[in-house]
């Protein structure tokens, strides 16, 4: 079973290569998927893509998706829920959007302002997986920070250092994601 992890806009894939290893020797493969996160390409074709590469997989797969990533990983199962995700790590995602959002007029962006139709549909599909989501009360790129917290996720982890980033670098959390990720073999 493969690991897919998904970064956010604007983040440089690489730096999550510590969490890709440390799954990869707990967990089994992993990978770090990379995709347009400039924000100029609307979640709905990242979705789409991502749904279409986990298709020609074959068995079951772990997604990881950070902040917007944390979105593209929704949306490709919106669009095509068949597919045998065994689990999902949503690391302060905005899942109810974010201000921020609001600042550019990029297509992702637009996705992502609070109330936006992308986010309306994404909130009206059911969602039955095992997922840990973590979030931040003062998180300062998702405003505000309780935007991450998703009721739908059946594990939440709060976090209370006001860095968005802290999922990237943080040796707790990544111990937690590789514990539930291990916990859904």
């Amino acid at each position: 079973m493969t690991t897919f992890i998904l970064d956010g806009i604007w983040g440089w894939h690489s730096r999550w290569e510590s969490l890709r290893v440390r799954v990869e020797e707990s967990v089994g493969p992993c990978r770090i998927w990379h995709y347009d996160n400039t924000g100029r390409t609307s979640l709905e074709v990242l979705g789409s893509r991502l749904a279409a590469e986990l298709a020609a997989l074959d068995g079951p797969f772990h997604l990881v998706g950070y902040s917007m990533g944390g979105l593209v990983v929704r949306e490709a199962m919106r669009q095509a829920p068949g597919l045998p995700l065994r689990r999902s790590v949503l690391l302060h995602a905005p899942h109810c959007g974010t201000m921020t959002a609001l600042l550019l007029p990029l297509a992702a962006c637009r996705e992502m302002r609070p109330g936006s139709s992308f986010l309306q549909r994404l909130e009206a599909e059911p969602w039955e997986r095992e997922t840990l989501a973590t979030w931040c009360p003062g998180d300062l790129v998702i405003v505000p920070g309780v935007s991450a917290r998703w009721h739908k996720a059946s594990r939440h982890i709060r976090s209370d250092v006001p860095a968005h980033a802290w999922p990237v670098v943080s040796p707790s959390l990544h111990r937690a994601v590789i514990r539930f990720l291990k916990d859904g073999r």
